[in-house]
């Protein structure tokens, strides 16, 4: 059995961070610019939940959410909302404009029972775990058994 570690991922972006400097990662955003959006992604002993960085959508019709077996895909238009050509921006952070987004789920979940909200930005997602364990129930039918003498 494999032994679960815990790695402390913000020491190591700190430490990165004291090397390249903050120059370093706006550069960086510059050139590889936001493809797609932002998730975080928690759980409990019951229940999954998916929050999900979608700002300006305005209507169903504006984003696809299609379960996949163990893959939550999530497909739209994020709309462009300023007078500007994007290209005019002197920064670009923000995503906008088609994008796809697949997303793995570690464990099974009740497609009928998967709930979806959008406010303030966000698109929750809430999945409820199937039981890991069913009983299945064995059943015994008798054979004639003829006797061989």
């Amino acid at each position: 059995m494999s032994k679960k570690v815990n790695f402390d991922w913000a020491s190591i972006q700190e430490k990165v961070d004291g090397v390249l400097g903050n120059d370093f990662w706006q550069d960086l955003n510059r050139v590889v610019p936001k493809r797609t959006a932002c998730t975080d992604f928690y759980e409990n002993e019951t229940e999954g939940y998916l929050v999900v960085e979608l700002p300006g959508l305005r209507s169903q019709e504006d984003l696809n959410i299609v379960l996949e077996a163990n893959q939550l895909v999530l497909e739209g238009n994020i709309p462009y909302t300023y007078p500007i050509e994007k290209e005019a921006l002197k920064m670009n952070e923000r995503l906008s404009g088609p994008f796809k987004k697949v997303i793995h789920i570690p464990f099974q979940y009740s497609p009928d029972e998967v709930k979806a909200e959008y406010r303030h930005g966000l698109l929750e997602i809430r999945l409820v775990k199937m039981k890991k364990t069913k009983p299945i129930t064995i059943s015994f039918t008798e054979e004639n058994q003829k006797d061989p003498s």
